[in-house]
């Protein structure tokens, strides 16, 4: 091991320890009457179940425009093309409170109000969710499409194959473990959600309130107790999602 990579190696053992410490001192925090309580609380429960509804709607949202938009970004070159993918990236660089409340002002036009008045609603939030966390899903899909040759969708029509079905049977399926990883970043996007469900769906207990929002409206109300078991339920789920997108980025076909 060289005098370099050994630096390398204990920066990167004393970082892990950090984050380790931070997280264990929220776990001793806590008391198992606190969990017990917080499991029994009908407001977090459904808080829950709009998470879970509101992510995997914005993920599926995600996974029917992001795949597509990665793979035309990976197979076309141009100034267009180079302009599309700066506005794909706007997203993961504005603070999600920003866009929330550009959604917010785009969905306050009075004829679009008329139409479909989505402020405060769930499918607000789920719109909301979904800006946020289709960039991840397009820069994975782009990433993956570019690393497949296109000669394999050609090997494959000049032994009979159509065009749709060659690029199933070749680009995506070779493509698909890292696609399927960027989908679940983006659906932990989606649970981590804050700033823009709050400025679109209003955070409203027991309506529009996810997990995120449980915890900030908890701990501005003083139940520090049940804002940090609640803190700690996220962090689990959070664990076992970059678990799970590193055994899908380690996949081989």
């Amino acid at each position: 091991m060289t005098p370099l990579t050994r630096v390398a190696q204990w920066l990167s053992i004393l970082l892990a320890v950090l984050i380790f410490t931070i997280i264990l001192s929220g776990l001793i925090s806590i008391r198992q009457s606190a969990m017990l309580q917080l499991l029994q609380d009908s407001e977090f429960t459904r808080a829950v179940i709009f998470t879970l509804r509101t992510s995997i709607a914005a993920t599926l949202l995600t996974a029917i425009t992001a795949i597509p938009a990665g793979f035309y970004l990976a197979r076309h070159t141009g100034p267009a093309t180079t302009i599309i993918d700066t506005l794909f990236d706007i997203p993961i660089v504005m603070p999600p409170l920003v866009v929330g409340v550009l959604l917010l002002s785009f969905f306050n036009r009075p004829l679009l109000k008329e139409v479909c008045d989505l402020i405060f609603t769930t499918p607000g939030a789920i719109i909301a969710q979904f800006f946020v966390a289709v960039p991840f899903t397009i820069r994975a899909a782009k990433n993956a499409f570019e690393l497949v040759p296109p000669i394999y969708e050609q090997i494959a029509m000049t032994l009979g194959a159509g065009s749709t079905k060659a690029f199933f049977d070749t680009t995506f399926k070779l493509a698909l473990p890292a696609v399927s990883a960027g989908l679940v970043l983006s659906w932990l996007r989606c649970l981590g959600e804050f700033g823009a469900t709050l400025m679109v769906g209003g955070g409203i207990p027991g309506r529009t309130e996810n997990i995120p929002i449980y915890i900030y409206l908890s701990m501005s109300s003083g139940e520090f107790k049940k804002g940090m078991a609640a803190a700690i339920v996220a962090i689990g789920a959070a664990f076992c999602g970059i678990l799970l997108v590193k055994l899908l980025a380690r996949r081989r076909l």
